[in-house]
């Protein structure tokens, strides 16, 4: 042994040697009792962060201690697809080249994207192995792997037969830039300074008015009704009557509803379900119209001729200059507020109606409520186990169509008759009317309804593999908490409703690793660490050491000290083991045991040895 610790050196040697010996094989003829670890999947765009580091950690000791005690023991490799997120970073690799998605076409731009994925992909992958993750190399998986497409179009068919799927308009999160719905998962939340305008709404036939107070102007165009609360003392002898939305001059309803917030504004808030998903919910209670003003690229649509082509900014100055001309406009005052931009793009989320295909939840979440209530499925912490189910109990159904080109594409055909035939290969004919014209939807599917299936399809359901009766169902899962409802939950309930076993009893919700000034990281703030940077420097069981030591609580600010804890660590147990060898004749050493007492103490370290 050197005199000095070099850990890169000693842990790149050691994980290849591990690898060629197959010490992290799972085997599905293997008798041992098995131990399985769902990990999720990364992006196969991405790069290591803390989040995925300290999973990795946590993980691997699971899977360590239990191989130790003679599991036969799966720790699952693979990526996911990330539609919108690998799109976005093909889509600006284009750019830069002066093209575009559009003008390659979807057949040519789908191609560029797995020439990309060849050349750069599966970064993370290497990464893993330089953190040393005991993985099963051999079983890596993607989420676009020909099996697993398999996979995601045979539950798509299975949902539709069971009557869960259907396609209605809806207030979905919109990327203009993308011009997609989005997960609340890609959205980020930043802090913006605007101003709150307070606009008198004159009531039809009347001298008086209502104010309303509103910081996007330009959707006054899309108004169709005042709402105010009905417990509200302000304007209980208002509701029933009708105000008129300035500019458009449109008569609307003064309606009582338990969604409007009193201490907002002026109590009185102007209804736009078009483009506000809180006004959506009351349009749809109260039956009101939904017209919408703003389109798909952000900017204003045709349905105002006076601001069509508009920026919102143009058309909202226009809105406002006109109130101001017939004194409605009574006020302006800044006002502090938090926004959903686009986690890839940041552009500015638009709420809108759009044509989405939706998962019906009320009867396909039932099994997993029963499962996390009686304990068969169990979150760690307690706190996380009551929010997974209070996240479940009140889930709306799932949008889980997306207006991109990449990933699933949702297998579901339309005739000229309007008839909607679902299948999991293209149709000779319309399955209602048997109209041959036919033509396949656009959208794929939300990546998070293909990652649902990881625990089971990457075992090779649909069909009854081996390794399916043997790995399925597992025994951990760790993640964090951002995505208990978006991943864990829809794992459960998928679990069950496909293979009618849950996919694993316990979940380990990680700590949030926060920077080093207590923040969270974020591109944004430029306080992001790079896992690998104290990995190259300390080595990768120093790193593990420290994010483990760290890791007792669900909020924990990074530290450089429990990493040098760790090297520290490292170098005694080296020391300590040259020490050793040194003393016993040098590494391989066989001499035999004379002494009574030697030889009792290695009788019972056989005996532990067999026992475990």
């Amino acid at each position: 042994m050197d005199p000095l610790y070099s850990p890169e050196g000693v842990e790149r040697r050691w994980q290849q040697t591990w690898e060629e010996e197959r010490l992290y094989a799972a085997e599905a003829d293997d008798p041992r009792e098995t131990f399985v670890v769902a990990f999720p999947p990364p992006n196969v765009t991405g790069e290591l962060h803390l989040g995925h580091a300290l999973q990795l950690a946590l993980a691997d000791t699971l899977i360590r201690w239990r191989r130790m005690q003679g599991h036969n023991c799966l720790f699952q490799p693979g990526y996911d697809h990330a539609g919108i997120s690998t799109q976005s970073v093909v889509e600006k690799a284009l750019e830069r080249e002066g093209g575009s998605r559009q003008a390659l076409g979807r057949n040519a731009f789908e191609e560029r994207v797995w020439e990309w994925l060849r050349l750069y992909g599966g970064t993370i992958m290497s990464q893993f192995r330089r953190m040393g993750a005991s993985m099963d190399y051999r079983r890596e998986r993607f989420t676009m792997d020909e099996g697993y497409v398999r996979a995601v179009l045979r539950y798509f068919v299975h949902l539709w037969g069971k009557g869960y799927l259907y396609r209605d308009h809806r207030i979905v999160n919109w990327c203009p830039y993308h011009e997609s719905s989005l997960s609340d998962l890609e959205l980020d939340h930043v802090e913006t300074d605007d101003e709150l305008f307070f606009i008198r709404y004159p009531l039809a036939g009347e001298e008086r008015h209502i104010t309303v107070a509103t910081v996007r102007p330009a959707t006054i165009l899309a108004d169709v009704a005042v709402a105010v609360h009905p417990e509200d003392e302000r304007y209980r002898d208002l509701v029933g009557r009708e105000a008129v939305v300035p500019f458009v001059e449109r008569r609307v309803p003064i309606v009582a509803d338990e969604r409007v917030e009193p201490e907002f504004g002026t109590g009185a808030l102007k209804v736009t379900p078009g483009h506000d998903a809180t006004d959506f919910q009351i349009g749809r209670a109260h039956g009101l119209p939904e017209p919408m003003v703003i389109g798909p690229d952000g900017r204003m649509n045709c349905a105002v001729p006076e601001v069509a082509g508009m920026t919102q900014g143009e058309a909202g100055a226009l809105v406002l200059a006109w109130c101001e001309e017939r004194g409605l406009l009574e006020k302006r005052e800044p006002y502090r507020h938090t926004i959903s931009v686009c986690e890839r793009c940041e552009s500015r989320i638009e709420p809108l109606i759009s044509l989405q295909w939706w998962c019906r939840m009320e009867e396909l979440k039932k099994p997993a409520l029963e499962a996390l209530r009686s304990r068969r499925v169990r979150y760690h912490p307690e706190s996380q186990h009551r929010f997974a189910i209070d996240s479940l109990e009140h889930a709306p159904d799932w949008n889980i169509s997306r207006q991109i080109w990449w990933g699933h594409q949702i297998p579901a055909w339309y005739c000229a008759n309007s008839h909607t035939t679902v299948a999991e290969s293209n149709p000779d004919a319309c399955a209602e009317c048997g109209s041959t014209e036919l033509k396949r939807d656009q959208d794929v599917l939300d990546t998070w309804f293909s990652s649902a299936l990881w625990p089971f399809a990457t075992l090779g359901w649909p069909e009854d593999t081996p390794d399916l009766r043997r790995f399925y169902p597992g025994d951990f899962n760790i993640t964090a908490r951002e995505i208990i409802r978006l991943w864990e939950n829809r794992m459960i309930f998928s679990g069950l409703e496909l293979m009618e076993e849950i996919p694993f009893g316990d979940v380990i919700i990680h700590s949030t690793v926060l920077a080093l000034d207590g923040r969270r990281m974020s591109k944004s703030l430029g306080n992001g660490i790079d896992p690998m940077e104290p990995i190259e420097q300390y080595g990768a069981d120093a790193t593990r050491y420290g994010l483990l030591k760290i890791s007792s609580t669900q909020d924990v600010r990074f530290s450089y000290k429990a990493i040098e804890e760790g090297r520290k660590l490292a170098n005694k147990l080296w020391n300590v083991s040259r020490l050793i060898l040194q003393n016993a004749g040098g590494a391989g050493s066989e001499a035999a045991p004379r002494d009574l007492e030697e030889r009792w103490i290695l009788a019972r370290i056989d005996a532990t040895r067999a026992e475990v």
